[in-house]
C-alpha cells in the first residue's frame, strides 16, 4: 500500500508483504527494497493497517500459499515405484518398490445377474476379510426372504432395498489386500438403470474385472450388439457397454471371470469357456485394450471353484473337472498379475470429493486423490465454489481382517502367494503418516468451511493460484459415439454430460470434424477427416465443441486425466465417450 501525505514535504509509505502472518503454512514473501530518496522525498517504514491480503481469486494481490514438497528420500521412492510399474514382479525384484505396496482400485464390470457381487463376496471370504459365521447369518436371513443364493453378495449389497430386489444399485466399496497389492474393490451396478452409479466407480478405477455369466443365455444377453431381428435398434448389452464405458473412462487392464462355468451344459465346458473367451477378447481388442493386458479365468463364485488356490470349495468334483484342461490362474493370482499403475505425485494436487457429512464443526469428505499429495494441515481451496479450508485430518482407506481393530491389519497368507514380508505401509513410514498420495481413496476432515458449500463433484486442489485448475463452461473435446444409436447426433444436441461423480446438462454447440474408426472421412471423402459435419452417426469418431450449463473444475485431459475424461448420456442411453483436448474461454 502507498500513501501520499502533502504539507512541506512529500512521503511516501512502501510496504513489504509477508504471507507468513496471513495464515499458519504460509511461506513466500516478498519486500520492496530501500533505495536512497531523491531530495524532498522522504520513506516512511508501513504500518501494519497498510498492508492488506485477500483470499479472493479476483483480487490484485492474491496470498501466496506454498507450494507443497514430498521429501526426497521419499519422492525418490515413489518414483521407483513408477519407473518399475512395467514389471509385473517389482514387489520382488526392486529394492525401493519393496518399500511402499502398491494400491490399486478394482471395479467389478459385467451383466446384470452376471454373479457380480456373489464373486466379490466370495473374495472377501477367500481373503478373510469376512467371516465364515456371517456368511451363515447371511444365509439363514436371505433364504428367510426367499433368495438364499444371494447371502455372498450381501457382503457388499448392505441397503435393504438391494437385498430385497436382488440387484446392486449404488457402488459398494471395500478395501482387501492380497500378496502383491492393496485394492479397493468398487462392486458397480449391471443393470442399465444405474449406468450414472457404475460411470462414478469406474471413474475412480486403475484396473477391472469384468465378470461374464457362462450360462447358455446370459452371455447372449449381456453380450447383445444392440439390434433385434429386423436390423433396428434394440437394447446393447451391458457387457457390452461397461467394457466401452471402463475404456474410455480410463481403465486398461481386465481380468475377465467367466462365472457360472459349473452351470453351463456340460459343467465346466472347455468349448464353452474357449467360445467366450474368443468372443470377448475380439471385442476388448477393437476397444483398445491390449492382449497382454488381459487374462481369463474360469469361476464359480457361488461354489468358489478357481477363486483361490487353497479356499476350501463346496464343489471338490468341480476342482476335479476343471484342473483336467485348465492349468492357468486362479482369479486371486489373476489379479496379483496387473501391472502397477503410474500415479502421478508430483503434479499438482486433485481430489474428487465423491460423498460429504458433517463432523462436529468440521466438514468431511471422501473421495479419491487422483493427482499430488495432501496431508493433515495443508490449505486447500474448494474448487468450483472457491471456498478455502484446512486439512484437520486425513485417513487413507484400507484393508481390515475380520475380528481385527480397525486402526490395524493382519494380513492374510493366503490367495496363492507368500506375503512380501519387508513391504511396508504408508503409515509405517513417519514423513508420509496422516498424509495420501496419488491414487488413494481418503477420508479428510476440513476446518475453516461450511459443510453447505461442499458437494460430490467439487475438486480440492492448492490454493496456490498457479496450481488450481480452471473453471469454465465450454471445451473443445475428442469423443467416440457408440456404435447403435437410435438418433443421430447433430448441431445443438442436448445431452447429459458425467464426470467423475457429477452430471450436468450439455449442448454439443459445433461438431468440428469427424472420421471413421481406423481413419477415413465419416462420409467418404477420403483419408482426411471431414470438417463442419452435419450428422454423427454411429462408430465414428468426432471432434466437438461442447458447452455445459454451468462453470465445472475441467482440464485437459493430458494434464489431468480425471478431469478431462466424460461420458455423453441421451435418453437413459450412452451416446458418446470423450477426451478434453482443449479448455476454451
Amino acid at each position: 500500500g502507498a500513501s501520499i501525505s502533502g504539507g512541506g514535504g512529500i512521503s511516501v509509505t512502501s510496504a513489504g508483504i509477508s504471507g507468513k502472518s496471513a495464515k499458519k503454512g504460509a511461506g513466500i514473501s516478498f519486500s520492496v527494497g530501500k533505495p536512497s530518496p531523491p531530495p524532498g522525498l522522504t520513506v516512511e517504514p508501513a504500518k501494519k493497517s497498510d498492508v492488506q491480503i485477500s483470499n479472493k481469486n479476483n483480487t490484485d494481490v492474491e496470498k501466496q500459499a506454498p507450494i507443497p514438497q514430498i521429501p526426497p528420500n521419499i519422492l525418490a521412492v515413489l518414483r521407483s515405484l513408477n519407473s518399475n510399474r512395467g514389471n509385473k514382479n517389482n514387489a520382488t525384484n526392486n529394492t525401493n518398490a519393496n518399500i511402499i505396496r502398491s494400491h490399486l482400485s478394482l471395479v467389478i464390470l459385467g451383466h446384470v445377474d452376471a454373479g457380480k457381487s456373489t464373486l466379490t463376496g466370495r473374495l472377501l471370504l477367500a481373503l478373510r476379510h469376512v467371516s465364515a459365521r456371517l456368511l451363515q447369518k447371511y444365509k439363514k436371513a436371505s433364504s428367510a426372504i426367499g433368495k438364499s443364493s444371494f447371502a455372498l453378495a450381501w457382503f457388499t449389497d448392505e441397503d435393504e432395498s438391494e437385498r430385497e430386489r436382488g440387484v446392486t444399485i449404488d457402488i459398494a466399496t471395500k478395501h482387501v489386500r492380497t500378496p502383491k497389492f492393496d485394492f479397493t474393490i468398487l462392486d458397480a451396478p449391471g443393470h442399465k438403470d444405474f449406468i450414472p452409479n457404475m460411470i462414478s466407480g469406474t471413474a475412480s478405477a486403475d484396473c477391472g474385472l469384468l465378470v461374464v455369466a457362462a450360462t447358455t443365455g446370459e452371455f447372449e444377453a449381456g453380450f447383445a450388439r444392440g439390434t433385434d431381428a429386423s436390423g433396428t435398434c434394440a437394447t446393447v448389452g451391458q457387457t457390452r457397454e461397461h467394457v466401452v464405458l471402463s475404456r474410455g473412462l480410463g481403465v486398461t487392464q481386465f481380468v475377465v471371470a467367466v462365472n457360472k462355468l459349473d452351470a453351463a451344459d456340460p459343467a465346466w465346458s472347455k468349448d464353452r469357456f474357449e467360445y467366450i473367451r474368443s468372443m470377448v477378447l475380439d471385442f476388448l481388442k477393437v476397444n483398445g485394450f491390449k492382449e497382454k493386458k488381459i487374462t481369463f479365468v474360469p469361476v464359480s463364485g457361488l461354489t468358489g471353484v478357481n477363486v483361490s488356490r487353497d479356499e476350501a470349495t463346496e464343489d471338490q468334483e468341480g476342482w476335479k473337472t476343471l484342473r483336467k484342461w485348465y492349468k492357468g490362474p486362479t482369479l486371486l493370482e489373476a489379479l496379483d498379475g496387473f501391472t502397477p499403475a503410474k500415479r502421478e505425485f508430483e503434479k499438482p494436487l486433485r481430489t474428487i470429493v465423491t460423498d460429504v457429512s458433517s463432523e462436529g464443526k468440521n466438514a468431511t469428505v471422501r473421495g479419491r486423490v487422483v493427482q499430488g499429495f495432501v496431508r493433515a494441515g495443508d490449505g486447500i481451496v474448494v474448487l468450483p465454489v472457491g471456498d478455502e479450508a484446512s486439512v484437520v485430518r486425513v485417513e487413507r482407506g484400507k484393508a481390515v481382517k475380520e475380528g481385527a481393530s480397525p486402526y490395524s491389519f493382519v494380513s492374510p497368507n493366503n490367495g496363492g502367494g507368500s506375503q512380501q514380508t519387508a513391504e511396508k505401509d504408508l503409515e509405517d513410514i513417519p514423513e508420509l503418516q496422516n498424509c495420501a498420495l496419488a491414487g488413494d481413496i481418503v477420508e479428510m476432515s476440513l476446518s475453516g468451511i461450511d459443510p453447505a458449500r461442499l458437494s460430490p463433484g467439487c475438486v480440492l486442489c492448492h490454493p496456490h493460484p498457479s496450481l488450481r485448475p480452471r473453471v469454465r463452461r465450454k471445451f473443445e473435446a475428442r469423443v467416440l459415439v457408440m456404435e447403435r444409436l437410435a438418433v443421430p447426433i447433430i448441431r445443438g444436441s442436448q445431452v447429459l454430460l458425467h464426470m467423475h461423480s457429477i452430471d450436468v446438462p450439455a449442448v454439443l454447440s459445433r461438431l468440428v470434424s469427424s472420421e471413421k474408426r481406423g481413419g477415413g472421412s465419416a462420409n467418404n471423402h477420403g483419408n482426411k477427416p471431414r470438417q463442419n459435419p452435419r450428422v454423427l452417426t454411429g462408430g465414428v469418431t468426432a471432434t466437438v465443441e461442447v458447452t455445459l450449463s454451468e462453470r465445472l473444475v475441467i482440464e485437459e485431459s493430458n494434464e489431468c486425466k480425471a478431469l478431462g475424461r466424460f461420458v455423453l448420456r441421451r435418453g437413459g442411453d450412452t451416446i458418446a465417450v470423450g477426451l478434453i483436448d482443449k479448455v476454451l474461454d
